[in-house]
Order: structure tokens, then sequence, then C-alpha cells
């Protein structure tokens, strides 16, 4: 009797025991982070490729290296490199999402210069889309203050370049003005040679004979005369 009820305590106690380990060391595990194929498992890689009317070979190659770089779509088209709008080119931009990538063979596909190039970059790392060429090119994936500081420079710096430009072509033509040199347009004739241009004609002398004794130009010649008709 005495055994029986000892052998029941000490179920009960194992028991005890048994539920009190169960519950401490069992819990749901949660991951803090995702696992990188989990991550990119909804990301997309977009191709985009781009070639003049005779380089369609080249388009196919462009295609083909971009579905071997595991491109979930590719847009493409035929048309100038200096065309402003490019359809194919919005249509692939467009459909990038966040966390995709934008992938093309080389800058020059997409883009006619720098100052575009940074335009579009800025616009897809504010979307959180990064660029990528088969040449090398890889712009940052996320929009970091770093990040976007660089690209928003290198666009100041494209500005620059061009409003110098600007400055300098206002200093040249100031500078010819000062010179008194001539800016282009009609030829500046003296008062003397446009009287005797004048006279000339007026002495019954053809155009061409003008032309010999003065050596004015015949454009020049009837505009002079057609001047001094109207006055």
């Amino acid at each position: 009797m005495f055994y029986n009820v000892l052998l029941s305590v000490f179920f009960i106690i194992f028991d005890t025991v048994k539920n009190i380990c169960t519950k401490t060391l069992t819990f749901n595990f949660k991951r803090k982070r995702f696992l990188l194929s989990e991550k990119n498992k909804h990301c997309k890689s977009i191709g985009y490729a781009r070639a003049i009317d005779s380089e369609f070979n080249y388009l196919n190659e462009q295609i083909k290296f971009l579905k071997n770089e595991g491109c979930n779509l590719i847009f493409s088209e035929v048309i100038s490199l200096d065309e402003e709008i490019k359809p194919e080119l919005k249509k692939a931009i467009d459909y990038l999402s966040k966390g995709d990538e934008l992938i093309i063979t080389k800058l020059d596909r997409a883009f006619s210069n720098r100052n575009e190039c940074i335009k579009t970059i800025t616009k897809l790392l504010n979307n959180d889309v990064r660029l990528r060429t088969l040449s090398g090119f890889l712009s940052p994936k996320n929009s970091s203050e770093i990040s976007s500081s660089i690209f928003n420079i290198l666009y100041e710096l494209d500005n620059l370049d061009n409003d110098c430009l600007v400055e300098r072509k206002k200093e040249l033509v100031l500078q010819r003005r000062l010179n008194s040199n001539n800016l282009g347009g009609r030829p500046k004739i003296s008062p003397l040679r446009e009287s005797l241009v004048i006279r000339l004609r007026k002495e019954g002398c053809s155009y061409r004979s003008i032309r010999t004794q003065t050596g004015i130009a015949l454009s020049t010649i009837r505009r002079i005369i057609l001047d001094g008709e109207e006055s």
C-alpha cells in the first residue's frame, strides 16, 4: 500500500517537472530578418535594349545577354539615341517597383548625356530601384543620404558645366561688341562705299559692273540700292 502511494507521488512529481520543462523550453522562433532568398523573392530584374535601324543584330545580341542575366522582362526598341522620348525605356522604368533593378548592357543604350543619366539614376534611387549595366556600372540599391548626396552633387556639376558654357558665350559676345568685331549676319559696309554703290547705279552701271569696281557682293549691292531707294 505504501509502495503504491509512493509510486503515485513519484509520477505526479515527474509529470509536474515535465510540464514545467516543456513550457520553459518551448517557444515560437521568429526570424528578425528575411533570408536573402526570401528578400529577393519578389524583386524583379527588368532589361532594356536599344539599337538604331541598321543594328538589328546588335539589338538581338543585347536581348540575349539580358536573358542570360536572368531578366524577368525585357523592353526593346529601334530608335535614335538623340530621341528625347524613348517609349520602351519609359515603360521599363514605369514597370519597376521598390527593390527591383533595371539592367542594360551599357549606359549609352539608355542615355544620351551625363545629365540625363544622373537624373534617371536619382529618380530610381528615390524609388529604391537600382541601375546595373553588364559593362560593370552598379548604382546603390537604397537611397541613403550619402548616395543621394553624391548623385545630387554630380547633377549640380553637370548644371555647372552648362551654366559656365552659357556664361562664356555671353562674355565672348560682349567682348566682340566692345572690340567692334563682326558678330555675324550682314557684312558691315562703310558709308563711303555705300555712297559709291549708289552713285555708280545712278550712272547706269549694272550690278555686276558695280561688283567688279567695288568688290562688294551682289546681295549687299542690291540691299544698299534698295535701302537708298526707300530713303
